[in-house]
Parts: structure tokens; sequence; C-alpha cells
């Protein structure tokens, strides 16, 4: 009985060890191949069309924005204002576009067909007019 139980232990040890420490491994040397594969650049690609649909009409401030800052707020709201609907037309197409060619490597490795890939590349990319950098309501002129 103590042979059969001594036979049984061991491999069952060395099973369990290495069952143990498989998962470590797998962790830590599976980021680096699933970041350059196919798969997660399919998925990127994927998640960027779709935020481009859903986002894209965030071009339309966004660009009121950035007129409003390089002239007066009534030019501002005009030209800014058709930039805009202009850019949210162009990034709600590629969104579905890419979110239609997603499996298919097209431009060349996933790539993205307009940069920044989404309109909102850190949350709001830069600072709003007249807000200070915490985002209260005060004139930063």
């Amino acid at each position: 009985m103590k042979t059969m139980f001594t036979k049984l232990l061991i491999p069952l040890a060395v099973v369990g060890i290495m069952g143990a420490a498989m998962p470590a491994a797998a962790q830590r040397f599976g980021d680096e191949y699933r970041e350059g594969s196919a798969f997660n650049k399919m998925q990127h690609k994927l998640g960027r069309g779709l935020a481009n649909v859903f986002t894209g009409v965030v071009e339309v401030p966004k660009n009121i924005s950035r007129e409003w800052r390089k002239s007066d707020p009534v030019t501002g709201f005009i030209v800014g204002g058709v930039k805009g609907v202009g850019w949210a037309a162009t990034r709600m197409a590629v969104g579905v576009y890419e979110t239609v060619t997603f499996p298919i490597p097209v431009p060349a490795n996933y790539e993205p067909l307009m940069e920044p890939e989404t309109p909102l590349p850190s949350v709001w990319g830069e600072q709003l007019p007249y807000f200070d950098q915490e985002g209260d309501p005060r004139i930063t002129r």
C-alpha cells in the first residue's frame, strides 16, 4: 500500500508544481505576443472604428474650440462648426469602414486611416477655451 501511495504521490507532486508554474510563465511571456498579434490588431481596429462611429460628433465642438481660440467667438463658431461637421462626417464614415473591414489588414498592418485615431486621443487632447487646466470656468486669457 505504501509503495503504491509513493508511486502516485511523486507524479502528482511534479504535475502540481508544473501546473502552478505554467500560468505564471504564460502570463509573463504572453503579453509581448498578444500586443503584436494579428488578432489584437484586428480588435484594436474594431474598437477604433466603433469609437469613431459613436464619438465622431465630438469633432464639431472640438473644431469650434480650435477656431474660437484663433479668432473671435462668432467667426470661431461659424468656421469651426462648418469644419467640425465635415470632420465629424469623415470620422464617422472612416469608423464605419474600419468596423466593417476589421478582419482585413487594409491598410497594411491594420493602420489607422485618420490621425489621431479617435477624436479624443487623451480625453479631450487639449485645453478648452476660456477654462483653466482643472476645467473650472475662469477666463484664462
